[in-house]
């Protein structure tokens, strides 16, 4: 098994933070880069060539079983269907894989320069510098009754160099309902207004519309900004005033819903553009603004971001931050999946009006609404109920709001209306009817409608019966599986995973995604970018090897998912400090390290030392140590190659096939990795 490219890179920078990365288990289908996909059997160790070694098993048709050396655990990912089609493993003795790779790389090939030539259109464009006073900025802040979290800091530092740079940011936040997503986005706006720049808000439904109004006007009633707000409830006669005076550049920040899509806007002053819930607009609808002006800087919000916005950031087309902070004092939801019953119904209703607080009963068929509201007052004569939905006109909509968030009402049956932008503490049950019928994203947002304060939040996801949609219960599933605070991102990976990534450029699913995988295909979609961009990207394979044993021992790490874990960070690590922290936190969790285990960071620690110096790789047995090289070997290390062989021969060598000898008659490793270490010092 040769190593190859990197597939983890892909998801490097979006996923740094510790616990996002996603592990495969016994029996998952798995994708190698070179052979193709197959059946993971977990870890084995192994004796090749006198060494023992752990390596990950990979069972292919006809029983075809491929050992992977550690060293190339980036090489493998799960693979990810996208649609009902049975899964056929490849074969090792096949070139099937081969050709269905090679088929995708084509298509890939121009997927990517069709993605470089519409982001280039706006990446060459010049937007304008937008800067702020620390001293103004910090006025900002001070006004802020909160403390903001490691993640905040984080983002909003990100974003206000973005806004300083000429190039038109292009950034998604992504982070759970209550994370904190609206304050940063007001020191967005606030650097745009203080840079004489205007600011438009774009929420998917009136209530969220509603909702940020109120909560700019409160936080920048300090401050010398008009704010307005723009929806299907303004009247003519206002919406007429609104559009002449942010024409004027009299409105600083306006707070709108797709009724701007249809709008006389004039974007010419526009500073920011903030697309809220970013899940809810089509593609044409986000690309409206750009077309009119494809030099604004444009900040994404979302809890769950599409399939389409998740393959724009694993390529590197949008840059990507993420709250992942809890609040504080919040817990997580306990979600259920269940069948529905009226007994259900009325025991998580009794139970929730016993605590004193509210509920939420989400039926999103308007006409089932009556009937199943006779039938809750049926099976609870005392429970006080109404309902929401989008026909009820914004008067109807704003009495029943009111009434349920001042306690008059135990129950609210709606439709997803309450989706976005409602938050009411005391409402802490949610039941979601015919779940099955809703997006992933969609039961994420609608689940985050409770839980909102200190009290446990209850889910419950119920369906008609077992026999649901294969993709219906593997959202479902997923819904259960990620229901811990700040897990938004994981269910939008979820449902990249499950929904495929959708066409960059359109709305069809692509089929060669199916044939290689989800990673490798945003893995090779990558490289294709950067090949077309000119990056230069490091294609080494680098590998050390001393021939003895460098693996982390069962009696000292028993869990093979734990041990999973460590190998691949031990691989995806590229500082000397990082690999030390690591070695450090083994240690505290494990105790005293191993001999086996010290070898497998030694030999990464070499691995560090040789990145970008046109050294291979070093592979050292009893009598000799191989240096291999290539073409891009530093001019001043091929000198030192060059002089040391010349003046000592007997020791060292430089042989026809780009490799260096070391001549090193030792059968300890370690004595020979010190020797090799001391040689590197020479070269480097």
């Amino acid at each position: 098994d040769k190593s190859t490219y990197n597939s983890y890179e892909v998801k490097e920078n979006t996923q740094k933070k510790e616990g996002i990365f996603k592990l495969f288990d016994n029996e998952d289908y798995v994708v190698h880069e070179d052979y193709g996909i197959g059946i993971y059997k977990g870890l084995e160790v192994i004796q090749a060539n006198k060494k023992i070694s752990e390596y990950l098993k990979v069972l292919y048709a006809n029983n075809e079983v491929l050992y992977v050396p550690l060293r190339n655990i980036s090489k493998i990912s799960q693979y990810h269907k996208q649609s009902d089609i049975e899964i056929i493993i490849d074969s090792l003795s096949s070139n099937k894989w081969s050709v269905k790779k090679s088929r995708a790389k084509k298509r890939i090939a121009d997927h990517a320069a069709e993605i470089l030539d519409i982001e280039s259109r706006r990446s060459n464009s010049n937007s304008t510098s937008l800067r702020i006073d620390d001293d103004l900025f910090n006025d900002f802040d001070k006004d802020f009754p909160y403390i903001l979290t490691p993640d905040q800091e984080e983002s909003i530092n990100s974003i206000r160099k973005d806004l300083t740079l000429i190039k038109p940011m292009n950034r998604v936040l992504c982070g759970d309902v209550g994370f904190g997503k609206t304050e940063v986005a007001m020191r967005s706006a606030y650097i745009s207004t203080s840079s004489n720049k205007q600011v438009i808000i774009i929420t998917p439904s009136t209530i969220l519309c509603d909702q940020h109004y109120n909560s700019f006007l409160k936080r920048f009633e300090n401050f010398p900004f008009l704010v307005e707000k723009l929806s299907r409830f303004t009247t003519k006669k206002n919406k007429e005033s609104i559009i002449k005076k942010f024409n004027e550049n009299k409105i600083d920040i306006l707070i709108t819903t797709h009724i701007i899509f249809n709008s006389n806007i004039n974007y010419k002053n526009t500073g920011l553009l903030v697309i809220d819930e970013e899940h809810k607009f089509g593609i044409k609808q986000k690309n409206f603004i750009k077309d009119q002006q494809a030099n604004v800087h444009i900040l994404y919000l979302s809890a769950t971001p599409i399939p389409r916005t998740m393959n724009f950031v694993f390529s590197g087309l949008k840059d990507f931050s993420f709250l992942q902070t809890p609040p504080a004092n919040r817990t997580s939801i306990k979600s259920f999946l269940k069948i529905q019953s009226s007994q259900l119904i009325k025991e998580a209703l009794t139970r929730e009006k016993i605590r004193g607080g509210q509920s939420f009963i989400v039926q999103n068929d308007i006409n089932k609404m009556e009937s199943l509201k006779k039938e809750i007052m049926t099976i609870l004569p005392d429970f006080k109920i109404s309902t929401a939905h989008g026909k009820l006109s914004k008067k109807e909509i704003k009495n029943v709001i009111n009434d349920f968030k001042s306690g008059e009402i135990d129950g609210l049956i709606c439709t997803t209306i309450i989706e976005m932008g409602l938050d009411i503490p005391n409402a802490n049950t949610m039941i979601i009817l015919n779940s099955h019928n809703f997006g992933l994203p969609q039961l994420h947002q609608l689940r985050g409608r409770v839980g909102r304060s200190e009290k446990q939040g209850y889910c419950y996801f119920l369906i008609p019966t077992l026999e649901v949609p294969k993709l219906s219960r593997k959202r479902l599933d997923s819904i259960i599986k990620y229901s811990n605070l700040g897990d938004g991102f994981m269910i939008a990976q979820e449902d990249l995973e499950i929904r495929g990534a959708g066409e960059i450029l359109g709305d069809k699913q692509s089929g060669h995604v199916d044939n290689i995988g989800m990673s490798l295909y945003l893995s090779m979609l990558k490289e294709a970018i950067e090949s077309r961009k000119k990056i230069s990207v490091d294609k080494i394979n680098y590998e050390i090897n001393f021939y003895d044993p460098a693996y982390i021992n069962e009696n000292y790490l028993p869990s093979p998912i734990e041990r999973l874990k460590i190998y691949k960070k031990i691989n995806e690590i590229n500082s000397f400090d990082d690999l030390k922290k690591l070695s450090s936190d083994i240690k505290d969790r494990c105790g005293k390290i191993p001999k086996g285990t010290i070898n497998l960071i030694n030999n990464k620690m070499m691995n560090l030392r040789i990145l970008g110096t046109g050294i291979k790789s070093i592979k050292s047995n009893e009598t000799k140590t191989t240096f291999e090289l290539t073409d891009k070997l530093k001019d001043s290390i091929l000198s030192k190659f060059i002089n040391m062989a010349a003046l000592n021969n007997d020791i060292y060598e430089i042989n026809s096939n780009n490799k260096f000898i070391y001549k090193l008659d030792e059968k300890d490793s370690n004595i020979r990795r010190k020797n090799v270490n001391l040689l590197l010092d020479e070269l480097l």
